[in-house]
């Protein structure tokens, strides 16, 4: 009963003005949402719903696509650490060369133990938190994460998570960690974050309380772009407050063709594909509110646990 065929010459207003759900990319649904009065649920193929915040209309529930992601940025993750811990970048120019290194350590291919490192995360909600079981239960990293309430949850000890800072110990974050991954939203709170002061506050700590001093951290951000500004970035990098700077995601996107980043070599360049939507998983999302909407309304939608809330902008 809820699907209707609609011939392809029909006007798509009108369509519109009939549907009570809607389904789709939110950045793509946004402009539409004001043509269809009668919506009463959004299901998104994406995580992140902030688009839809651009749009004043808040009277119908968003149910972001969740539960999918974890596992892919988790793989990411391990992509960038295993290649920057193993110098791959290296490896393959010497392969390019045909050069074989006559001393493993004199060519500088002395690498450390993952169980030796620490993993901080910055966002623990469904994604940090496969991402810290991936990194814990995988790789034997400690981790440590980060989070607006530090209170403890059971999913923190499930994921291999050892200790909760609050969003105040972000510094502390930094100067604890080898690898500190953010997959934090884009809300106010949250937009430029990471900034100087962070960055240059965690180095300090390093090298007052490290003996001896550790190398600078590495940020791998899946999140979204704007928790730390590119030139933020490029200072971090050439300051030593970062050893290197792995970002999937930018503010705005595409990164501008003239952006330092791209030629910088302690930087990695990704184009927002750590993590892509597959049409199985927004399938399986979708029936699966279909029928909690079916049986329940709107209200019986947040028995999934993934409805976009409006005021905290995730």
């Amino acid at each position: 009963p809820w699907i209707r065929w609609t011939e392809t010459g029909e006007d798509p207003a009108l369509q519109l003005q009939s549907c009570d759900v809607l389904v789709g990319e939110p950045a793509l649904l946004a402009p539409l949402v004001a043509s269809a009065p009668r919506l009463a649920w959004l299901q998104s193929t994406f995580a992140g719903c902030n688009q839809l915040l651009d749009v004043p209309r808040r009277d119908y529930t968003v149910t972001r696509l969740a539960g999918c992601f974890g596992p892919d940025m988790g793989e990411y993750c391990t992509l960038h650490i295993l290649a920057l811990e193993r110098q791959y970048e290296e490896q393959r120019r010497m392969q390019s060369r045909a050069e074989w290194a006559a001393s493993r350590a004199s060519a500088g291919f002395t690498y450390r133990r993952l169980s030796s490192l620490t993993l901080g995360v910055l966002g623990l909600g469904d994604i940090g938190s496969e991402i810290a079981r991936v990194a814990h239960h995988g790789l034997r990293m400690k981790v440590i994460g980060c989070r607006r309430d530090p209170a403890p949850r059971d999913t923190d000890a499930s994921a291999g998570v050892s200790r909760v800072l609050g969003m105040d110990g972000l510094a502390e974050l930094f100067a604890s960690a080898d690898y500190i991954v953010s997959v934090l939203p884009s809300t106010p709170a949250t937009r430029g974050l990471i900034d100087g002061s962070v960055l240059s506050a965690a180095a300090a700590s390093r090298r007052d309380g490290a003996q001896p001093p550790t190398k600078p951290p590495v940020l791998i951000n899946v999140g979204r772009g704007d928790v730390i500004g590119e030139s933020t970035a490029l200072e971090a990098l050439e300051r030593g407050w970062l050893g290197h700077f792995v970002s999937d995601v930018f503010a705005p996107e595409p990164l501008r063709a003239e952006s330092p980043l791209w030629a910088h070599p302690k930087a990695t360049v990704t184009s927002h594909n750590s993590a892509v939507t597959q049409p199985e998983d927004v399938a399986a999302a979708f029936a699966d509110n279909l029928e909690r909407f079916e049986r329940g309304g709107v209200e019986a939608l947040h028995e999934g646990g993934a409805t976009f809330d409006w005021e905290a902008g995730y």
